[in-house]
């Protein structure tokens, strides 16, 4: 039998799922608006700010899959959650090995 696999992706879906991630992780869930005049800005007219606090931490972030992957590292990494000199940088690591694909799904060489 084959085994059972999943994929996930950021999109309209996801949103409430974190929510609700978070609010069983016991978080206190709150959402403001900053007004933004730039009619070129992206997040035109209004920039979302997502919190999610808990014993005196606090988190904020623009969408609630990013505020749960903020609450996920932290719980991960603890205080010190910044990367340290002697940690490898997975970052630029994935940058440099990674592959570019056309809307079709074919590789790119590039």
């Amino acid at each position: 039998m084959e085994e059972k696999g999943l994929s996930i992706r950021t999109a309209g879906n996801t949103e409430i799922p974190a929510l609700l991630a978070l609010n069983a992780k016991g978080y206190k869930l709150k959402l403001e608006y900053t007004k933004i005049e730039d009619e070129n800005d992206l997040w035109y007219p209004y920039l979302p700010t997502w919190q999610a606090e808990k014993d005196n931490y606090n988190f904020s972030a623009t969408t609630p899959v990013e505020l749960l992957g903020l609450v996920s590292m932290w719980e991960t990494r603890g205080d010190d959650w910044k990367a340290g000199n002697k940690e490898p940088d997975l970052y630029d690591e994935l940058v440099s090995s990674a592959k570019i694909f056309d809307f079709d799904g074919n590789e790119v060489d590039e």
